[in-house]
């Protein structure tokens, strides 16, 4: 069984900023609104996201036997203005740092384990949600408590139970709704779960391969990514 107090502790020393950990079982359509984006078409071109729908919201699927999701934030410096590049490009290529940070965790904790950085299909937001290291943001993003949305995730779904899981904390946003106000092109939802119609989204356009540009699409100055959004999130403010 996996010690919770460990598992954390080799997280940091392996080079994540924080780490929570889930008990593996089916988000909730509340929790994930996934199918009810897909039925809007705001996936856009991304019909990748239309594949594993189940598997994506149940690591049991992706991982048979899973029992535990070990979720790990990676914290990144905050941009010091607007527009060009978005922060989270400003630095080198997050997903070599993460993979390597979660194959050495899980060799030290050596357990079989199947680690997850963006390109396996499991909600990496959402998990670390579950596992108590922020909320969803109205602009989709993990808001955590110390860094804001300004973090990169990576995940461990673990066959070994852990003997405590955490468990999710409050939203912060409450009816703030800075960062729908924002966005240039009303890509976020102002009410219900949070979403974003990728349709009307710079990111979407920018990264990671370019598309043509809509006609009548305010970037906002960006040409790699956006971060406006984020830069009205008042979390995010007490994090620059």
């Amino acid at each position: 069984m996996l010690n919770s107090d460990e598992v954390k502790r080799l997280a940091l020393e392996v080079g994540f900023d924080a780490c929570g950990i889930a008990r593996a079982d089916c988000l909730a359509d509340d929790e994930y609104p996934l199918r009810h984006w897909l039925e809007r078409g705001w996936n856009a071109e991304m019909g990748y996201m239309g594949r594993n729908v189940d598997m994506r919201l149940d690591p049991r699927l992706l991982v048979p036997g899973a029992r535990s999701v070990i979720c790990c934030v990676s914290a990144y410096p905050p941009p010091t203005d607007t527009g060009g590049t978005a922060a989270f490009a400003q630095t080198r290529d997050y997903h070599t740092d993460i993979k390597r940070m979660l194959f050495a965790l899980r060799d030290r904790l050596g357990i079989e384990a199947k680690p997850c950085c963006d390109t396996v299909p499991i909600a990496d937001k959402h998990w670390a949600v579950r596992a108590g290291l922020g909320w969803i943001g109205r602009h989709t993003l993990l808001v955590t408590p110390q860094w804001g949305s300004w973090v990169n995730l990576g995940e461990l779904v673990a066959t070994e139970e852990c003997d405590h899981y955490d468990t999710p904390m409050p939203s912060g946003c409450d009816d703030c709704g800075q960062c729908v106000a924002a966005c240039p092109n009303q890509a976020l939802t102002p009410d219900g779960p949070p979403m974003l119609d990728a349709r009307r989204c710079t990111s979407y356009y920018t990264t990671p391969r370019p598309r043509p540009l809509p006609d009548g699409l305010d970037t906002g100055g960006y040409t790699y990514g956006c971060d406006l959004c984020q830069f009205a999130c008042p979390f995010n403010r007490l994090s620059l």
